[in-house]
């Protein structure tokens, strides 16, 4: 943070990160002090797009101030002060998809409901693992074009390592390790698909 007289003005440094980790960080500055001026720094033209987006999205008005040729700065005007406490959000859970299409039934409607649903996860959710039979769903253009969108709003898209090994494929994805999933699984601290 930093000072401009009495005022405070919270400044977050986006230089070398993807737009998914900007968004989260953005995000969480934007919940945790609504009524601070911030000061974004960063480089990189899809982070700066993805910043500028979920402004607009969040009705926080800002100006794009001009820097050197390799970094941009927006300037955000504060938000209001909340009235009272704020009220309690349900916590989000990463999401482990399992399976390409829910079943039994019709395999191609339980396919475009799974994809409805993945389609449908809200901002915030820490990420998405594709396992087991999920990794089908790679080779499905209308599939791929939901995570890739998931990943454009901030939702990182991960893939298990172990199914990747055992299906021989390279996603595009990062690779996560399966015990950071299966923790969680065994805790009850994620959504299974």
């Amino acid at each position: 943070m930093g000072d401009t007289g009495s005022v405070d003005i919270l400044t977050l440094e986006f230089f070398g990160v993807t737009a998914s980790q900007a968004l989260r960080e953005l995000q969480r500055a934007l919940e945790e002090h609504p009524s601070l001026p911030l000061r974004v720094m960063g480089d990189g033209e899809m982070v700066l797009h993805n910043v500028r987006r979920h402004l607009e999205k969040k009705g926080r008005p800002f100006r794009p101030m001009a820097a050197d040729p390799k970094a941009w700065r927006v300037d955000v005007e504060p938000g209001e002060a909340p009235a009272g406490p704020l009220p309690a959000r349900p916590t989000v859970r990463p999401v482990l998809l399992l399976r390409s299409a829910f079943a039994p039934g019709d395999r191609a409607l339980g396919r475009r409901l799974l994809q409805g649903v993945l389609a449908g996860l809200p901002e915030g959710t820490p990420w998405l693992c594709l396992a087991h039979e999920a990794l089908e769903l790679l080779e499905d253009p209308a599939a791929l074009a939901i995570l890739q969108r998931l990943e454009a709003v901030g939702i990182p898209v991960r893939v298990s390592r172990e199914s990747a090994a055992y299906h021989r494929l390279e996603s595009g994805f990062p690779v996560m390790a399966d015990e950071e999933w299966q923790g969680l699984a065994g805790q009850g601290g994620l959504t299974v698909l």
